[in-house]
Formats: C-alpha cells, sequence, structure tokens
C-alpha cells in the first residue's frame, strides 16, 4: 500500500541509521498499520495514536533506554506533519505512559530537552516542544498527581510560559532600548527590512568574539540590517535567553523568522532573507 509505505518506510529508514551495527540490535516496535486504511491521514493518524503501544516502558535496561530515545526521536520527527489536534492527542498518550515512575520521568525529561530545547539539536523545535509541555502540565495537574508533583507542575507552567514567548512566525515583543544621543526607541520603530537583536552579556567571552566576527564579515554590514545589541535582563519579561550570545532574526514587520540561534545558525540563514537575494524579475 503506497499510502502507508510513505509514512512507515522513512520512519524505518531513520531507525535504522541510529543503530549501532551489531547484529539482532532490538529497535523500536512501531505498530503495524491495518489495510483497511486507504489514505495519508488516516495512516498518520493511526500510526501517532498507536505509536507507543508496543514499547515496553517497564524494561529499564540501557539498551531499552536506547529503545526509547530511537523511538522518540522518530515521534518528534513526524510531528510537523500532524495537525495541532493529532499532534497534542498523541503526545497526551505518550505522557501518560512516560511520566508514571520517577525513573520514566528522569528519561522523559532528558530527551525532551535533548531534542526539542537544546538550540544545537537539529529537530530544535519550541512549537512541538510547547504542544509536548502542555500536555506535561495537563498531566501533572490531575487531582491523583497534582499533589505528589507540585514543584515539577509549577516548572512545567513557567518553562511553557517563556517557550511560548516569541515563536517563530509571530510578531516580536516590542520593547525600548537607548539610542545614542536620541533617547529611547520601540523595536516596532525600527523601520529596516531586516532586524537581528543580539542578546548578549558584557562579560561573555562568546559574546565579544561574536561581535569581532560580525564585525569583520562584510554580511553584516549590508545596509538592509539593523542590529540591536540588549542585554537580556533588560527585556526578561518579553524574552526567554537561556544562553548568550543569542540571536533573533526579523523581518520588516518584526516577525520572528529565528529564535535563539547561534551565529553559525544566524550566518548561514540571513542571506535567504536579505532583499537583495530576491532581485525584481
Amino acid at each position: 500500500m503506497n499510502t502507508i509505505r510513505h509514512i512507515i518506510i522513512p520512519l524505518i529508514a531513520w531507525a535504522l541509521l541510529c543503530q549501532p551495527t551489531r547484529a539482532q540490535q532490538p529497535t523500536f516496535p512501531l505498530p503495524t498499520i491495518p489495510e483497511t486504511l486507504t489514505t495519508t491521514e488516516q495512516c498518520l493518524q493511526y500510526l501517532l495514536m498507536h505509536y507507543w503501544e508496543l514499547y515496553d516502558f517497564d524494561d529499564t535496561t540501557a539498551t531499552n533506554q536506547l529503545v526509547w530515545e530511537q523511538g522518540f526521536v522518530n515521534f518528534i520527527d513526524i510531528m510537523p506533519v500532524a495537525d495541532s489536534m493529532l499532534c497534542e492527542q498523541s503526545m497526551a498518550l505518550y505522557v501518560e505512559k512516560a511520566l508514571l515512575t520517577d525513573q520514566r520521568i528522569q528519561r522523559f525529561d532528558y530527551l525532551a530537552d535533548h531534542y526539542l530545547a537544546n538550540r544545537h539539536s537539529p529537530m530544535r523545535n519550541d512549537i512541538i516542544y510547547a504542544h509536548l509541555l502542555r500536555q506535561v502540565v495537563a498531566f501533572y495537574a490531575k487531582p491523583q498527581h497534582k499533589k505528589t508533583h507540585a514543584a515539577r507542575l509549577q516548572r512545567t507552567r513557567f518553562l511553557l510560559e517563556n517557550i511560548d514567548k516569541n515563536q517563530v512566525g509571530t510578531v516580536a515583543s516590542d520593547f525600548k532600548f537607548k539610542v545614542d544621543g536620541k533617547g529611547k526607541q520601540h523595536l516596532r520603530d525600527i523601520k529596516s527590512p531586516i532586524t537581528i537583536i543580539m542578546f548578549f552579556d558584557p562579560q561573555c567571552d562568546d559574546c565579544h568574539r561574536a561581535m569581532r566576527q560580525m564585525e569583520d564579515s562584510p554580511l553584516f554590514a549590508n545596509p538592509d540590517i539593523n542590529i540591536l545589541r540588549i542585554q537580556p535582563s533588560q527585556v526578561k519579561r518579553q524574552y526567554y535567553v537561556t544562553v548568550t550570545p543569542s540571536f533573533y532574526l526579523l523581518d520588516q514587520d518584526k516577525h520572528v523568522l529565528l529564535k535563539d540561534v547561534d551565529l553559525n545558525t544566524l550566518s548561514n540563514t540571513l542571506p535567504l532573507y536579505l532583499p537583495s537575494s530576491h532581485p525584481q524579475e
């Protein structure tokens, strides 16, 4: 069945790439999609809603923990093609199984942070992460869990509130900043086609190194670019910054194009958004 193959084969291929070369190495047990399901949407829904049914969360061996990791990577890799409702429904089923013991919670938190929150992860995705955190909050807020997990509930709510700030595609939160000789100005009043916000710490060696690299690069001398250097403490209510230097890329209307990336990612992506990169025909 072609529609099933379009979903299952990439997953199996990815799983095989994640596996060591030893023979008989366990792999994540994917559900078998019924032949009666004939559309891609039906297959995707079945796959995600039954995704974790065959995995044994009670097996705490190191090998099975690696299988969990493999399964999680596959799981979040196909989330972007699911709608928000299916995404959250399937994540709710995952959370119900994954948060039942402290040992599972520890592994769950590690995988989510390592793959979805780490800005150096190629799978980093704040929107998917927020979907997952909403289900974690819902789980911990249930009467049977709320008392036992009160601290975790509070931490997750705090994290979700901050992760939701300034998502890619949304309008960046406005703030005031000082302009030499001109008093204060609002972010929204900048007229440049491209705005880069660099969050930095004056005591951060990596920040000063990044500044020198930007000053030496012709890319950042482009007149279409306005670069703001802001200390996170100045905008801590509007922006969630945990590491410096951190860069946000905004378009002319202050929509977020890139969020919390390093200089290398910014440098590689910036040319795609410069007006000069899209000449008029």
